[in-house]
């Protein structure tokens, strides 16, 4: 990838950066039984039955090589790159991420499946945490705890500025109960959230937001849902953002959530990027985004490429494009 620029005084350039989600790149192998003892038992029954045989590491291979060729800005991820969240898994994600480029250009949110119980931060998350760290190391209100959970909810939301973009990464990932992959986004998130949307020092800049669970409920089981989506689609209505990118489903779709001066704001989910499922809109894919300065906005371009197992490559499908005003706030 290029190398990143925070500098956000760039008239007439573009931002070209892509979005994986869902990777579930690791292997599980034969797990410590006593690390079963819990809600894990669920997610490695459904990985042997299931999930090894979907989702393939060589895939995401075929991903990067695919990114070499496009000139890629920075990259996003928007969770789940573990499937049951055990320290053998978190240490093949970081193997995997320093191929995929450093911490500078690669911006990574949690997913659920990272969670899937609440673990130690020292043997989870901090063998990641520069890539999910803001353009600012937590404040100074900030407290070590080795509660992976309480770490997350101190310093989310992240804000990270490349050129005319602020990338901001909210965490809906917490310990949900059996039987659930259900969302929550903590009120104190939610209020930071407000605080950094209402502040005007990103009004020149085009806001996107990364998130993991689906703020819409449009494709999402109960069992599956965010649950306090009202609260964040409530506060984007007052404070928009200019475009929503999440994860979860496994699938693609495109919607729009309003806001109080009626400019919608374009929510973009994706399928896995490891997927070998043939199901249409379940194929592996990435997404490619430019966002460019317009007089009175941003032009957004939406660029899908999915997996071809017959051609063994990422193919480029799917166009939209967006058009959001240039100070959402």
């Amino acid at each position: 990838m290029n190398e990143c620029n925070r500098d956000g005084k760039h008239a007439n350039e573009s931002l070209r950066f892509v979005q994986l989600s869902d990777l579930h790149l690791s292997s599980i192998g034969i797990p410590n039984p006593l690390c079963l003892l819990n809600k894990r038992i669920l997610g490695y029954l459904s990985w042997l039955r299931k999930r090894r045989h979907t989702h393939q590491r060589w895939v995401l291979d075929l991903a990067i090589d695919k990114l070499k060729e496009l000139s890629i800005d920075h990259c996003t991820i928007t969770g789940d790159l573990t499937h049951i969240g055990l320290k053998n898994e978190f240490e093949q994600v970081q193997s995997w991420l320093a191929k995929l480029g450093s911490p500078e250009n690669v911006t990574l949110i949690p997913g659920n499946h990272d969670l899937y119980v609440n673990e130690r931060w020292s043997k989870s998350f901090k063998l990641w945490e520069k890539y999910l760290y803001g353009d600012s190391s937590p404040n100074s209100s900030f407290e070590y705890t080795d509660n992976a959970l309480t770490q997350l909810n101190q310093f989310y939301p992240i804000v990270r500025i490349r050129k005319h973009v602020a990338f901001i990464g909210l965490n809906s990932a917490f310990n949900a109960p059996w039987f659930r992959a259900t969302g929550y986004i903590h009120d104190q998130e939610i209020e930071r959230l407000k605080n950094i949307l209402s502040s005007p020092e990103l009004n020149d800049f085009c806001k996107v937001l990364l998130i993991h669970h689906p703020i819409t409920l449009t494709h999402t089981p109960p069992r599956k849902r965010l649950i306090n989506h009202e609260a964040l689609k409530s506060l984007l209505y007052d404070y928009p953002v200019n475009l929503v990118l999440h994860g979860h489903g496994h699938h693609s779709c495109s919607e729009y959530i309003a806001t109080k001066d009626t400019a919608n704001i374009p929510v973009i989910g994706m399928s896995s990027s490891s997927s070998i499922s043939q199901k249409p809109n379940y194929e592996a894919e990435f997404i490619l985004f430019e966002i460019s300065q317009e007089p009175e906005g941003w032009s957004i371009q939406k660029q899908s490429y999915t997996l071809d197992l017959h051609q063994r490559g990422f193919t480029a499908n799917q166009q939209q494009c967006f058009f959001s005003t240039r100070n959402c706030t």
